[in-house]
């Protein structure tokens, strides 16, 4: 399951009250992204919160494909987000307050560490099978990109 997959609407309640439409806790799932960021679903919202939802609409959603928000960008650009906010220095749980702070959104400290965790297993795989291959500035990309997150 992907980390996007576990990332969710912040008081979702207080926003399904707002739009008078009940939708998934998910951020990323099709019907929330249809709902919030298509039609008046957004004018329905007070003033801090549609701020908060076009935050994100801008940073996560501005692509040009044809299927967009389904179109998978917004998933591809929210995972760099969170390995960008790893590489700062932050752990799981300062993570979670700043997406919280950022864009409403919140996830379980787990699942973020899970995902890190992932990631450096990752960029380790990466690391060898491109020492392997004798592709040496492939395996020194991603030794590097892997010190970047364990620091």
């Amino acid at each position: 399951m992907a980390i996007t997959d576990k990332i969710y609407i912040k008081n979702h309640q207080q926003l399904v009250s707002q739009i008078e439409t009940s939708f998934p806790k998910s951020a990323f799932s099709g019907a929330t992204l249809d709902i919030l960021f298509q039609g008046e679903g957004l004018a329905k919202l007070d003033d801090a919160t549609q701020d908060r939802v076009l935050d994100f609409a801008e940073d996560f959603l501005d692509c040009d494909c044809q299927a967009n928000p389904h179109c998978g960008c917004a998933e591809e650009k929210f995972v760099r987000y969170l390995l960008e906010l790893r590489e700062q220095g932050l752990g799981p749980d300062a993570i979670v307050d700043v997406m919280g702070d950022d864009y409403m959104l919140y996830a379980y400290p787990g699942d973020v560490l899970s995902f890190l965790d992932n990631s450096v297993r990752t960029l380790e795989a990466v690391e060898t099978l491109a020492d392997v291959e004798g592709h040496h500035d492939a395996a020194k990309q991603a030794q590097q990109l892997r010190g970047n997150l364990v620091r």
